[in-house]
C-alpha cells in the first residue's frame, strides 16, 4: 500500500503468534509489535491522536511548543511527528535514562531538557512547572493526564488486536503500566467484545527501576487518567527476569524488544502456565536497540576472533 507521510505508518502494528513459547499445547501466545511503529515504540499513537485532536479544536497552533515529560518513548515519538507536522517540541527527561533516548531525540531536532535522575519524578515537576509559568508559549501534551491517551488505545490498538484475532477470544491482555493509557483503552475495547477478558497490568517490583517506562504504583505517583477499574490484575517483575526474558524473547521467537517487553513476554508466561488453555495477547513496546547502552545487553557485544 502507498502511504504519503510517514505519519500514515503509525499504527497497523502486526500481531503475530509465538511458536516456541507455549507452556501448555491448549495455549496460544500472541504479541502484538508495537515496536514496528514509525519511532519505534507504542507512543507513536498517542502523540499523533492528541496532536490531531488538539489541533482540530484549536488548541494547538503553529506558534505554540508542544511540550511534555517523559522517560523516553513518548518523547522519541513526540520528535519524529512534530517534525512530520511542522512543529517544535521540548522534552523533559530524568538524566539517567539511556545515551540512545537522548541521542535519537536530538537526532529529530527535540530541545531535551534533562532533570535530576535521584528523583523519578523530577522531568513531571520541571514540565509542569514551566508549562504553569508560561501556558501562553506551549501546548502540553500531558500524556499523564490527557484522556486522548487511552482513547488512542481504544480506537487503534484495541480494535486491531479484535480484528487480526479474527473471531478468536482474548482471555487475556498484559502490558506494563505506564500512564495506564495502553491499558485503560484497549482493555475498555477488549471487554466491549470479549466480556471475559482479563486485563493484566505489569509492573517493576519496585520504584527505582530498569524497566524504563513502567510505573510501580507505590502511591508516590500516579497518572491522573489512570483508572483502577480497567484492570483485574497486577503481576510483579523483578528487573534482572525482565531482562532475561528480553534476551529469551529474542533468541526463541526472533523479537528484539526492550526490557518492558521481557517483563510482559515473562508475565504471559506466568498466566499461561496459570490457565492451561487460552488465547494471550501481551505487547512489545518498544525496539531493544534503544537499550544497548544499558545492562540488557551487558555482555552481548562479544564474539570469536579468528
Amino acid at each position: 500500500m502507498s502511504r504519503t507521510s510517514v505519519l500514515d505508518q503509525v499504527g497497523h502494528t502486526p500481531l503475530v503468534e509465538l511458536q516456541r513459547s507455549s507452556p501448555h499445547p491448549g495455549v496460544r501466545l500472541f504479541a502484538k509489535l508495537e515496536h514496528m511503529n514509525p519511532s519505534g515504540s507504542l507512543k507513536d499513537r498517542i502523540v499523533k491522536y492528541i496532536i490531531e485532536q488538539a489541533e482540530a479544536n484549536g488548541t494547538l497552533t503553529k506558534d505554540k511548543i508542544i511540550v511534555d515529560a517523559s522517560s523516553g518513548n513518548t518523547g522519541i515519538a513526540m520528535g519524529l511527528i512534530a517534525t512530520a507536522m511542522g512543529y517544535r517540541c521540548r522534552v523533559y527527561m530524568p538524566s539517567s535514562k539511556s545515551r540512545e533516548r537522548r541521542i535519537m531525540m536530538n537526532f529529530y531536532g527535540v530541545e531535551l531538557i534533562l532533570t535530576a535522575p535521584d528523583n523519578p519524578h523530577s522531568h513531571i515537576h520541571a514540565c509542569e512547572e514551566v508549562v504553569a509559568a508560561h501556558p501562553e508559549q506551549f501546548f502540553y501534551l500531558n500524556q499523564n493526564g490527557n484522556p486522548g491517551n487511552y482513547w488512542a488505545h481504544y480506537y487503534g490498538t484495541g480494535a486491531e488486536i479484535i480484528a487480526d484475532m479474527d473471531g478468536l477470544p482474548v482471555d487475556a491482555f498484559l502490558t506494563g503500566l505506564g500512564t495506564g493509557g495502553m491499558l485503560m483503552g484497549v482493555g475498555r475495547r477488549l471487554r466491549e467484545a470479549h466480556p471475559k477478558a482479563r486485563v493484566i497490568a505489569i509492573e517493576p517490583t519496585q520504584g527505582i527501576s530498569k524497566i524504563e517506562g513502567l510505573l510501580h504504583l507505590d502511591g508516590s505517583y500516579l497518572p491522573p487518567i489512570w483508572e483502577e477499574r480497567w484492570v483485574d490484575e497486577h503481576i510483579y517483575v523483578p528487573d534482572d527476569t525482565a531482562i532475561e526474558y528480553a534476551r529469551l524473547l529474542a533468541q526463541r521467537e526472533s523479537l528484539f524488544g526492550g526490557i518492558s517487553s521481557g517483563a510482559n513476554y515473562w508475565a504471559a508466561l506466568q498466566v499461561a502456565d496459570r490457565i492451561g488453555s487460552g488465547n494471550i495477547v501481551f505487547v512489545c513496546c518498544d525496539r531493544g536497540e534503544r537499550y544497548l547502552s544499558t545492562t540488557m545487553c551487558q555482555g552481548m557485544d562479544g564474539g570469536k576472533t579468528l
